[in-house]
């Protein structure tokens, strides 16, 4: 018995001392993995929304392997129960994409995955999507494919902006395709402590609104006509002094008051009347008048009742009016607010070469015949045929027509005279131009009317000219301050600014 058991004993001994040399065969190694270094990056990512997050951290591969990259976004789990749905945004190791999610908190991952090994690494980053849409200009552009919008900002709209920022195809970023029809306009409606905060943007055939603060969709024209059987023809709009939202669709006005809630600000019908107006808006006038419209078929003024929902003429010129608004007699070609927030319309002879300009103060509050302020005759002007498109100072007594390629400094108070102010580049053609007026102005007032911007076409490329003016005098500065290189061919632009 006694020699079973040293037999068992040895070869267990045996065994045990075979085990500890073979261990010592053998060079045993960690497996090298994936090395994602976030070191001085921080971990929170704050942007605005439409523009580019960027995040490049060091990514070391194993010697001979090779890598792959995912990119996944979400929003950040606020509850047990939140829903956690992820998006792959890129492939690549540098992340650079734009983000069109809405204001809100988020989460970026990146999946750096080990092709040779199969073993995969990670890392997260916190993101918070912010607003981006104060103290700018909005351009409206037609593309080749539709209609969209970018916005600009720089140094020279706000003393709180300290870099140029330019972020490209608003529309289609939010919607996910370009506007379609033929782009018509761009409006930014604010109000100081009420919920009229947001922007509007029509098409011949289409009308949309976004939110003031990132240019999210709230609704489109299934949702802002009343009437659905309104046929879809929108060509001007302005949120006006009288926190009036008025729209001009097929020539004819269709108006709504302020509510509480923004669901409640759509278009009822077209006001009746034998009118049709041309499509131009002015924002300031005193509250007695509504707001105001030119008939273009019949040759003049009118005016909105909001108690009843309808127009009428103004009173009967009383004796040395220099004009009546009852009979203006010529085709408007554009109308705006100048100088003591009078209106100031541009008109052409119904026949020959007669161009005009004619100033109203709309801003009394009682229509006692003797609105008009002055006319101004610019038949003699240089070029003046040839003008496209106009702007009226608020400060000096200038005014800018532009022709296809020349901007002039009309100086309508003492000389009627006008010279060139600034010249576009040989084979640009002038498309749009609009002072940086925003509404409401309490933060900008030594920023508004100070720049002027031209935008132009050169039948592949939109620019869009920054221009530094003489607030005084006119005087543009020769070279501009700033230029953008944009989608399209620009068709109206719009100031943006917040109290």
């Amino acid at each position: 018995m006694k020699g079973i058991i040293y037999l068992v004993m040895g070869l267990f001994f045996t065994a045990f001392t075979c085990c500890k040399e073979d261990l010592g065969s053998y060079d045993y190694v960690d497996t090298d993995i994936v090395q994602i270094d976030t070191t001085g990056m921080g971990s929170t990512y704050r942007m605005n929304r439409l523009s580019n997050l960027k995040i490049s951290p060091k990514i070391r591969i194993p010697e001979g392997h090779n890598g792959t990259y995912q990119w996944l976004f979400y929003a950040k789990q606020t509850s047990n129960n939140s829903s956690m749905s992820s998006k792959e945004i890129s492939d690549r190791a540098d992340l650079d994409v734009v983000i069109a999610e809405p204001i809100g908190e988020y989460v970026a991952e990146l999946i750096v995955t080990d092709q040779t090994t199969g073993i995969k690494s990670n890392v997260t980053f916190n993101v918070s999507v912010t607003a981006n849409m104060e103290f700018g200009m909005m351009i409206l552009y037609q593309g080749s494919a539709g209609g969209d919008v970018d916005f600009i900002r720089t140094p020279a709209l706000s003393s709180t902006i300290t870099e140029k920022t330019h972020v490209k195809g608003l529309y289609s970023l939010s919607m996910g395709k370009p506007l379609s029809g033929q782009a018509k306009f761009i409006w930014s409606a604010y109000q100081a402590f009420q919920i009229t905060n947001w922007i509007t943007l029509g098409s011949d055939n289409y009308l949309a609104r976004f939110k003031g603060g990132d240019f999210t969709f709230i609704r489109d024209q299934e949702d802002i006509y009343r009437r659905r059987e309104t046929e879809i023809n929108p060509q001007a709009y302005v949120y006006n002094s009288n926190s009036l939202h008025v729209l001009i669709n097929g020539k004819k006005l269709h108006v709504t008051g302020n509510g509480f809630y923004e669901s409640d600000i759509k278009f009822p019908g077209a006001v009746d009347g034998n009118y049709e107006v041309a499509p131009y808006l002015v924002q300031r006038h005193a509250s007695a008048f509504s707001t105001i419209a030119y008939d273009q078929k019949n040759g003049r003024f009118i005016r909105y009742y909001l108690s009843n929902n309808s127009i009428g003429d103004f009173a009967e010129s009383i004796p040395g009016q220099l004009f009546s608004l009852r009979n203006i007699g010529k085709d408007m070609l554009y109308m705006c607010n100048g100088a003591s927030n009078y209106t100031y319309a541009f008109f052409k002879d119904k026949t020959g070469n007669g161009r005009w300009m004619h100033v109203i103060d709309f801003t009394k509050s009682v229509d006692g015949g003797d609105l008009a302020v002055g006319m101004y005759n610019m038949a003699a002007l240089p070029e003046i045929e040839q003008a496209k498109y106009y702007q009226v100072s608020g400060f000096g007594g200038f005014a800018y027509y532009a022709t296809h390629d020349k901007i002039y400094n009309y100086a309508y108070r003492n000389a009627n005279t006008a010279s060139v102010a600034f010249q576009v580049p040989a084979g640009e053609e002038i498309t749009c131009m609009r002072f940086y007026k925003p509404i409401p102005n309490i933060r900008v007032t030594d920023k508004e009317e100070r720049v002027l911007y031209v935008a132009t076409w050169n039948g592949t490329t939109g620019k869009v000219y920054e221009l530094a003016l003489n607030e005084t005098s006119g005087v543009i500065s020769s070279n501009p301050v700033s230029t953008f290189d944009v989608g399209g061919r620009v068709v109206d632009m719009a100031a943006r600014a917040t109290n």
